[in-house]
């Protein structure tokens, strides 16, 4: 494979590595974005690939199924990228080899399951000059990128003094399988599985997998970073298993942290809590709260928008005064820019106050059809490699959002603050 970027018409080829549901969610996604042809399904499990691939094949793609992806990268020559959405565990190794292959590499988070494979995933980035697309399918939303137009171009919120966010998202039942698809023992060894039980539930062992504060938590982490412009000072956590004992990790996490926030050229502290508890009351999101107003976002769209502060000096004073102290909440909208003196343009609800946010349905409507979250990322990818953009969160990225999820696991050991340094958010 050249160095140059794929031609912006031609058909990309592509490789699915690890065809579990999450990976035949992306899988399904990329059958509405033109030009992805798929040639190879790579997972251990034949129920998993023989599924995929049939789905494939009726769809009229040419694919050919592998149980390694090593096999795969051997016998495939004509490839040029791969999403990678097996267990985190085996992430760095799969994306190192399929880059040094020539690959581009679309990698679901995390990018591995420990700090030092997530730092391997960066060095061979460098090394090789491919794109690695980390999957933080936010920094590619049009709500989120709206939102974040609100809070630094139109300085809509003011200064932001405080964050909050929460992961209140399912119960975590183990999940199953037929025996009569059930992989054999000397299958499961192989690939370091204990049993069937383990390769089904592998997001709770700690061989696996980083816990819920890095499967879930990095993701609304990564979230505060970007729109606080900078990664965690320092962060406070506990919990435990509090309910799931049967397994490895912690279902239950509350955090602090702190960040450093420059604004208006002075390093101002913002503080902020989140956690993730065993319930879905509430969903998931974030929020931001500022001396002007507040905002809260999230990738379900009924969650989200923006609330006023009161007070005569506010930005968001208009001659129609009375009429936005009535309607105080406005839609963040990625199709129409916040106009802040003329309030009647946005579709507005009343809210008495700020913990309305995560309990009412928000339409937020896009340009044409809207898709799912990872629909835009997986584009943005794809349109990487073909030369017409850059990637909206590349190794390095992730990395910072996986160093900050990571820290809380090392905060959950201590009595009390873990401070951190910038320099443990680059490789």
């Amino acid at each position: 494979m050249t160095d140059a970027p794929a031609r912006a018409d031609a058909d990309l080829n592509v490789a699915l590595i690890g065809a579990g549901s999450h990976g035949r969610d992306l899988l399904n996604y990329c059958l509405d974005l033109p030009g992805v042809r798929f040639r190879a399904v790579a997972d251990i499990w034949p129920y998993a690939r023989t599924y995929a691939s049939r789905l494939l094949r009726r769809r009229g793609h040419d694919v050919r199924d592998y149980a390694d992806h090593r096999e795969m990268l051997a016998a495939e020559k004509d490839l040029q990228a791969a999403i990678i959405a097996t267990p985190d565990a085996f992430h760095a190794d799969q994306a190192v080899d399929c880059m040094k292959a020539g690959l581009h590499v679309y990698l679901e988070k995390e990018m591995h399951h420990t700090l030092e494979g997530c730092r391997r995933v960066v060095l061979a980035a460098r090394e090789t000059g491919r794109l690695v697309q980390v999957g933080r399918q936010h920094r590619s939303n049009p709500r989120y990128l709206a939102a974040l137009d609100y809070v630094d171009r139109q300085e809509a919120l003011g200064r932001i003094t405080g964050v909050w966010g929460q992961w209140h998202g399912h119960r975590r039942h183990r999940i199953p399988w037929s025996e009569k698809y059930a992989l054999d023992a000397a299958t499961l060894s192989k690939y370091g599985y204990a049993s069937m039980e383990e390769f089904r539930n592998w997001r709770w062992s700690r061989r696996f997998s980083a816990g819920e504060a890095v499967n879930l938590g990095a993701h609304q982490i990564d979230v505060f970073n970007w729109f606080l412009h900078a990664p965690p000072r320092a962060v406070y956590a506990a919990g435990g298993r509090d309910y799931y004992d049967f397994f490895d990790w912690y279902d239950n996490v509350s955090c602090l942290f702190e960040w450093n926030y420059a604004w208006q050229g002075v390093t101002k502290t913002v503080r902020g809590a989140y956690r993730i508890s065993t319930t879905d009351e509430g969903g998931f999101y974030e929020a931001f709260l500022g001396d002007e107003g507040s905002l809260a976002i999230s990738e379900m769209a009924g969650i989200g928008g923006i609330r006023r502060e009161w007070g005569p000096d506010s930005i968001w004073a208009t001659p129609r005064a009375e009429w936005t102290r009535r309607l105080r909440m406005f839609v963040i909208n990625p199709t129409l820019q916040l106009d802040l003196t003329e309030a009647r343009r946005c579709v507005a609800f009343p809210f008495r106050n700020f913990e309305d946010l995560a309990l009412v349905s928000v339409p937020i409507p896009y340009p044409g059809e809207e898709k799912p979250v990872h629909w835009y990322h997986l584009k943005n990818f794809f349109d990487a490699v073909r030369g017409r953009c850059k990637l909206t969160c590349p190794p390095e990225v992730g990395y910072e959002a996986a160093a900050s999820a990571f820290a809380v696991n090392r905060a959950m050991l201590t009595d009390g603050r873990l401070a951190l340094a910038p320099d443990e958010f680059k490789v």
